[in-house]
């Protein structure tokens, strides 16, 4: 019993899938399905947290700062998917992410890269960490070398911390000043978080990184209204949204779009005020966010978003 207190989450075994190896093919997608079952709710027991992590996150941007991920193996991989999705989906370089091993562990397993305590130091010193950012450090065990080395170092640089974690007793939580740990059991697969714990960490990424856009006015109600427009089907999106917000025919909303230089906050404004893309830009350049200065646009006209 000592030995199961002292024993890592992530390390034990799980009851629920013992012979799993003996098991017919339905069983053992059933089992896997009954765990993951378990991840949501776990989720939702961190969202105090997750709170206070989306305001220190959106502090730090609106002071200049960045939302940086930190991780090895699955969770360096998923901090690096959800920093790359904040591009198109919310047009801003405000998330960043580094993996140990760099972009080759994307694909490949980086032998040793997880306890190279010095590289992690050599990669935030290369985006310039500075006490205005953000670290997040992603790590189901929450003792992984090269992590720790990253956050004690944004601590001693005087950058805001935190921790993402599936272990309790995770010694990464010493050095956060925000520690989002949802407690998803051990693995069908003993050991294997990216199973879980990766389950856990994507959604728990997509809520900060999600939220905090949100809280920067980055959407207009539940659109996206900073969309990158660089496929046909984003392009039809975009109109799509100039037409139902603005209330515009097909036409109107795709020159808007042409004359704004494809931003759809800028051809919003546009169309509800009537105004000159330069007007547009040098109103949108004053306000905190652009959900706050095309709502008072849509009231001026009288409109309201039936979002």
């Amino acid at each position: 019993m000592q030995r199961r207190r002292r024993e890592r989450i992530t390390e034990r075994e799980n009851p629920a899938s013992a012979s799993l190896d003996t098991r017919p093919t339905r069983e053992i997608l059933r089992i896997i399905n009954r765990e993951d079952m378990r991840v949501a709710p776990a989720v939702g027991k961190t969202i105090p947290q997750i709170a206070r992590a989306v305001d220190i996150a959106v502090d730090a941007i609106r002071r200049g700062g960045r939302l940086v991920y930190l991780g090895t193996g699955t969770s360096g991989r998923l901090g690096a998917l959800d920093a790359a999705e904040c591009v198109p989906t919310f047009g801003t370089d405000r998330v960043v992410a580094i993996i140990a091993g760099g972009r080759a562990a994307m694909f490949k397993s980086v032998e040793g890269a997880e306890d190279d305590s010095r590289q992690a130091l050599r990669d935030l010193r290369g985006i310039k960490l500075s006490r205005r950012d953000v670290l997040v450090g992603i790590c189901a065990s929450g003792r992984t070398p090269y992590v720790l080395a990253g956050m004690r170092y944004a601590r001693r640089l005087g950058a805001k911390t935190l921790a993402l974690t599936s272990s309790p007793q995770a010694p990464l939580r010493r050095w956060a000043d925000v520690s989002v740990v949802p407690v998803v059991g051990p693995e069908v697969v003993t050991g294997s978080s990216r199973m879980k714990a990766g389950t856990a960490q994507k959604l728990v990424l997509n809520m900060l990184s999600t939220a905090t856009m949100v809280r920067l006015g980055r959407t207009l109600s539940n659109l996206m209204i900073h969309v990158q427009l660089t496929n046909q089907k984003l392009r039809k999106r975009g109109q799509a949204i100039l037409m139902k917000t603005a209330g515009v025919s097909a036409a109107k909303a795709s020159r808007a779009l042409e004359k704004s230089g494809r931003s759809l906050p800028v051809a919003l404004l546009m169309l509800v005020k009537s105004i000159s893309r330069h007007k547009a830009e040098e109103l949108l350049s004053k306000e905190q966010g652009a959900a706050q200065a095309l709502r008072a646009a849509l009231a001026g006209r009288g409109r309201k978003l039936s979002h």
